[in-house]
Formats: structure tokens, sequence, C-alpha cells
């Protein structure tokens, strides 16, 4: 709860509009210094070894023989916290390969670059790594205005490579057969968060987009998926991401008089957003994904009520908020290594991650990186989201989503909410029609 505290207290500094930039933080990307050894922590290193010879498919690893994973996250910068806490999933996930047997008998290292929250230093990570000729795989950013530039560049390489982001469009070329993603497409929700909408006898909709590439791509195939139901939209207002006071924005999309509004916002502007909607609005909010913990403690929880979205995974205060046994297994999990709990999905999408690329190591029967490119597209195991489900040859895990609403902090299915009579309250408590 102290590491949280300190987060949060940071960032809530960056919101105000005349915050000042850090000027004594990093200023490139690099290698993440060295850690202390520890030895209950196996297998998780932070600097490259040179590997054997790449086995022949089938061959059991020697005893000495290392796989080796290269990570280039945002680890410093604006928005640090995503990044460190899908280091934390990678590194706990890595820990338990290891302990299991690793990669066919190889024991799996980690390499961490950080991109500082920059593309431009992402794509010279992913050259020096190409460059190296050193690693056997690699996992990207969180951050898909990172892994837009790098994807190619690693597909041209053949360097087998997940991304963690989830904006439709990094994933959309499928020349990329090189590049797969266990984390959920945003864009896949689309039309599950359109049926929400529909559900509750909505008509018109005003939109609230960020400028950046994941807003922009998950609203443009929510705004499709809804004109094709018959949804009218009333506007589509558009927020600079470097921007802090979206109330001009807010007010326009308010003056069309829509039954809800549909959010596409990311990061920093996500919590932004939903604490200057509140302030004018106490109708139906949906938004493109879910929206963290911190994020809603950054937005104050009275605000983050009848919130929906359909996404894999929600975030948990206390382990008994989760009745998901394999979430739940693996929240006790991170909480023993950690002592605390995420604050952000990135580290459950970095173990699904790690699952899904030792699962398709184990079909292959080799840590050859084209014979587990093509065991991937027989991988299918439960996730901590639901089913990772590669054979339909997209290299995309999951397709089925679940419509949630946030309540002060809590996340329940929508479909249990409607049933409790939720929507019967909510009428009630705002007076609203609809």
């Amino acid at each position: 709860m102290k590491r949280r505290i300190a987060i949060i207290t940071i960032i809530l500094a960056m919101l105000l509009p005349l915050a000042a930039c850090d000027s004594s933080g990093p200023t490139g990307g690099g290698i993440v210094p060295p850690a202390p050894a520890s030895p209950s922590d196996t297998g998780t290193q932070t600097s490259p070894n040179t590997p054997a010879d790449s086995p022949d498919p089938g061959a059991p690893a020697a005893p000495d023989e290392k796989f080796l994973i290269a990570s280039y996250l945002q680890l410093s910068g604006s928005l640090p916290l995503p990044g460190n806490e899908a280091k934390r999933g990678l590194d706990l996930a890595i820990k338990h390969i290891n302990a299991n047997g690793g990669f066919n008998g190889a024991q799996v290292e980690i390499t961490y670059y950080d991109t500082t929250g920059s593309a431009e230093e992402a794509v010279k990570i992913a050259q020096r790594i190409v460059a190296d000729g050193v690693v056997d795989a690699v996992v990207g950013s969180v951050n898909s205005t990172e892994m837009v530039p790098t994807v190619p560049i690693l597909n041209e390489a053949e360097i087998f490579h997940f991304g963690l982001g989830t904006s439709p469009a990094w994933m959309a070329d499928q020349s990329m057969i090189w590049t797969f993603r266990a984390s959920p497409n945003t864009g896949l929700a689309m039309p599950s968060n359109v049926e929400a909408v529909l559900s509750f006898g909505y008509e018109t909709v005003a939109m609230l987009v960020a400028n950046d590439d994941n807003s922009v791509a998950s609203a443009n195939l929510w705004q499709e998926a809804a004109e094709k139901k018959g949804l009218i939209i009333t506007t589509r207002q558009v927020c600079d991401v470097n921007d802090t006071d979206f109330s001009g924005q807010i007010a326009q999309a308010l003056a069309t008089n829509p039954d809800c509004l549909f959010f596409a916002l990311q990061g920093m502007n996500m919590p932004i957003g939903i604490r200057q909607t509140r302030m004018l609005y106490d109708g139906m909010i949906f938004n493109n994904e879910s929206p963290a913990i911190e994020y809603q403690e950054l937005a104050g929880f009275e605000n983050c009520i009848n919130i929906i979205f359909a996404f894999p995974y929600v975030d948990y205060q206390v382990i008994d908020d989760c009745n998901i046994p394999i979430m739940r297994e693996y929240l006790e999990r991170f909480q023993a290594e950690y002592g605390d709990m995420p604050v952000n999905n990135t580290a459950y999408r970095a173990w699904d991650t790690m699952m899904a690329m030792w699962e398709a190591t184990k079909i292959a029967g080799s840590n050859d990186k084209a014979a587990m490119r093509e065991a991937m597209h027989k991988v299918n195991i439960p996730g901590l989201g639901g089913q990772m489900d590669y054979t339909d040859g997209s290299r995309e895990s999951y397709s089925i989503f679940n419509a949630f609403m946030t309540k002060s902090g809590k996340f329940t299915l929508l479909a249990d909410w409607r049933a409790a009579g939720g929507y019967e309250e909510f009428l009630a408590a705002t007076g609203r029609s609809k």
C-alpha cells in the first residue's frame, strides 16, 4: 500500500495543468542496472549471455543452456508504472517457469531495456537487439505507440516476438508472422462494448477520443460497429494526449444531449476525462478498456461509478474480491512474491505472455524459433482473462469478452449488476429516464 500511495502521489502532481516536466530522470534508454542476486530469484538477469547454438527441433536442452529474452518497456519517464508492473509480471512468470523445468530444460533469462516512453528510443533498442544477434525471443512494450515501429524491424530479422500493448494497430499487418500477442486486442472487444450500449436501449452516443494511435484505432472500430447497429453518434470530440483540460470537449459532447458517452482514453487521459466529466454528467460512460485501479484512484473512486467496459481483465484491491480460480492463484503468488497486489493489468498481460510462449516450447518440443512460431498456432490454454486460443491463425489470444461495471474501485459483471437491480437503482439515484 505504501508503494501505491507513493506512486499515486507522484502521478497526481503530473495532473496539474502547470506541472513542470521532471528534468532529473533518464534522458535515454538502456539496460536496467543489475539488481543484487537473490537465492530465491533464479533465472532473471539484467545482462545478456552468449547463447549456445540453437538446438535441433526436438533435441533436449543441454544442462547449462539458457533461453535469452530481451524486453523493451517504459521503466522511467512520464508514465513508468504500467511498464514496471509488466516487469514484475514477467519476472514472476520466469521464476515459475524455471522452477518447473524451464523451456525444454533451458533456464530462461531476461534483459530489460528502458524506452523512457519514447517510440524513437524503442526503435533504437530494437535495432540494437537485432544487431547484437544474441537473444532467442523478445517481449515488447505495453505502449502500443512503441510497438508500431518496432514490429517490422523484429519481423524482418525473424525474431520470435510478443507485444504487451492492446491497440489493434500494430497487429493489423498479417505479414508480420513473427509477432504474437497474449494481451487483449481492444479492437476485438469493441463489438461487445456496443452490445452493452444497446442492452440499455440507448440510441445516441457522444464520443470523447484521445489522439494517440491506440485510442483512435479503438474508437474507429467502436464507431464502425455502433453505426452498423444503428446507433447515432452525436459528436466525436478529440482530446490531445498532452492536454490536461478536456472541459471544452466534454461540454460540447454533453450539448448534443446523448443517451450516454463513449470514452477512448489511454493512460493519464483516462482519469482526467473521468474526473472532469463527472463534474457535469451522472449518466453511463462506456470505456474502451478496463480502468485500472490506479487511474480510478486518481479520478476519485466516487467518480468511478457506472463506467462499463468489455475486457478480459479487471483489477483487484484484495484477493477476496476475486472468484476466478486461475486469477486468484496468480494473485496469491504475486502477493507472496512482492507483498502487494498488482496495480495495473499489465502484470496479467506479462504472465499470460510467458505462459503462451512456454506452451509453444512444449508443443514444439524445441526452443528453435521457427518451431516455436509454428507451434504458437496450436496453443489453446486457459489464461488469466479466459481462454487463450491461437488456433484461428490470427496471432491473437483473446476473442471473447465479458462486460463489466465499475463501482467505487470494484468490478462486477454487467449481467450480474443488472440482475441485482442495479439499473433501477441507477435511475432512481440520478432521476434519469434511461
